[in-house]
């Protein structure tokens, strides 16, 4: 279910939201050990990788969209493996490092996702994710304003079934990876500016996810209403010919058990 809001998007995300998730990038490299291997898990348009390996890192990456696989690997210049959570292609223990920016929270079973980023980990080494919280995102919070005043129709979002979701916050995301026998080192935010061309935006708010979702099931006339609200936003969002959003995410850094 989750990941299918994902496919065939590859595009569209690389224009719009791989700048919001690339604000996590830095914080999820910076004191990374440099003398072992670093796996990203769902690395998108491979940014991450590209981050790592610029930093001194022998880092690789791993995608369960072909398509973004096939965007990631020309950008890298390097093969990208495509695989997603929790079925991923490789061995056991070989990576010293393991990232995980916002996958967690677009799996079918987040636990089970937790549990193969444990296993490719080698023993001492350290896992360290991202997700976004429960609290709706600014561009979230912005996007249901305009579906309002468009008089939009409103579908349920797809919500995991309650016994393989957690909570989505600091406490709940080092639970799901301490339940995965990793030890919790750090569970807290990071939080930054996002600042996005209001085109580049667009062009991911009527594609990627639920987004892609809500847009799908309008009429032509609500839609043209959207386009219109969206073209005349004023602030808080927009600030000159770009739109601004301050977002948080959650951030947890696990080590494996060396024995």
């Amino acid at each position: 279910m989750a990941e299918a809001l994902w496919t065939g998007v590859a595009h569209a995300y690389a224009r719009s939201f791989a700048g919001l998730c690339a604000g996590a990038i830095p914080v999820l490299v910076a004191g990374l050990p440099r003398d072992g291997r670093l796996l990203d898990v769902g690395c998108g348009t491979g940014a991450l990788v590209r981050t790592a390996r610029e930093a001194g890192h022998d880092a690789v990456g791993v995608e369960p969209d072909a398509e973004m696989a096939a965007l990631a690997s020309a950008a890298l210049g390097a093969d990208v493996v495509v695989g997603g959570l929790p079925d991923l292609p490789l061995a056991d223990d070989g990576f010293e490092a393991v990232t995980a920016s916002f996958v967690l929270n677009h799996v079918d079973d987040p636990r089970a996702g937790a549990r193969e980023l444990a296993r490719v980990a080698a023993p001492g080494g350290t896992v360290r994710a991202t997700i976004w919280a429960a609290t709706p995102p600014p561009q979230a919070v912005m996007w249901s304003g305009l579906l309002d005043a468009a008089g939009a129709t409103r579908s349920p979002s797809p919500r995991l079934p309650a016994e393989r979701d957690f909570e989505r916050s600091p406490h709940g995301l080092a639970g799901i990876l301490g339940e995965a026998r990793l030890a919790v080192t750090h569970a807290g935010t990071h939080a930054w500016r996002w600042r996005v061309a209001a085109d580049d935006l667009w062009e991911g708010l009527t594609s990627v996810g639920n987004f892609g979702v809500l847009w799908r099931e309008q009429t032509d006339d609500v839609r043209a209403r959207l386009r219109a609200a969206y073209d005349v936003l004023d602030a808080p969002w927009r600030d000159g010919p770009d739109l601004v959003f301050d977002v948080e995410c959650v951030l947890v850094e696990a080590r494996v058990p060396r024995s």
